[in-house]
């Protein structure tokens, strides 16, 4: 292909998924495609998410595509039409220096936003999308939360920020994974308020619990990695632990040990009996 002769130029296009894909006819210079990228684009594009923000689909002076491979594959994937910005006429020395910095993270989003302990609070959401989709808790990029996801699953959880201060109290006191713990108190909050609030207090203090109490014996699981060099404190086993602790303590059932094991597969949060 013979290179074009006309000057760089920038401009706001419409990519339909007919357009992308002719794009993508001169994409012969790139990274391996990612799959998991581009069913995450594909995803917020067909939830109207796509956002006109600047970024570019890159274009040689000789047609060749320089950047945005995965941005096209999810157009033609989603079969949905994007405005985007469309930079032509690039010299090819210029790849060199796309996708060098570091992608925006949950975190940075919330803390652009104002938020307080934007971390934590970003792990929490992290937990709490997976959960209420996936009926489980892993750190697969798949099930991930998008920003615009997450951002609007805070939105009517707002009480998960004070679930976020109860979390680093026991966290600070015993270890575990905060996200987890932030996630799982509002999560049992919606079963029984008062009964979330006192299961995380007495996790926080260990006051005035029975060897047969289950948050017991969570209490030393949890504690059990700052002594013991071998243990993983995986968090989805953590999160297992905690919830079937809270669903004995509400039937008031009392345990001599605490385990989970995959194959009973992820547990639920259930209500006590006689409450709906």
């Amino acid at each position: 292909m013979e290179a074009n002769s006309s000057p760089q130029s920038a401009s706001v296009e419409r990519l339909s998924p007919r357009k992308a894909g002719s794009l993508l006819k001169c994409n012969r210079r790139n990274r391996n495609l990612r799959m998991e990228r581009v069913r995450e684009l594909s995803g917020a594009m067909q939830r109207g998410e796509w956002e006109l923000n600047g970024e570019t689909i890159k274009i040689a002076d000789d047609g060749m595509l320089l950047d945005g491979q995965h941005r096209l594959e999810a157009i033609v994937h989603s079969g949905v039409t994007i405005e985007t910005v469309v930079v032509r006429g690039l010299p090819l020395v210029a790849q060199d220096t796309v996708d060098t910095g570091r992608r925006r993270r949950l975190a940075d989003v919330l803390s652009l936003e104002g938020y307080p302990d934007a971390n934590a609070l970003a792990a929490a959401l992290n937990v709490l999308h997976r959960f209420r989709n996936e009926q489980r808790i892993d750190h697969a990029r798949s099930t991930a939360p998008t920003a615009q996801q997450a951002l609007a699953l805070l939105a009517t959880n707002e009480g998960l920020i004070e679930s976020v201060r109860v979390a680093r109290k026991v966290t600070k006191a015993i270890g575990g994974p905060m996200g987890v713990f932030a996630a799982l108190h509002h999560e049992f909050r919606r079963v029984d308020h008062d009964a979330a609030d006192d299961f995380f207090e007495r996790l926080d203090n260990g006051a005035d619990l029975p060897f047969s109490d289950p948050l017991r014996h969570l209490r030393n699981h949890v504690i059990r990695p700052r002594n013991d060099r071998d243990f993983a404190q995986r968090p989805f086993y953590v999160a297992a632990l905690t919830i079937k602790a809270f669903n004995l303590r509400q039937t008031t059932r009392g345990v001599e040990t605490l385990s989970f094991n995959l194959a009973e597969g992820f547990p639920s949060i259930e209500c006590a009996q006689g409450t709906s």
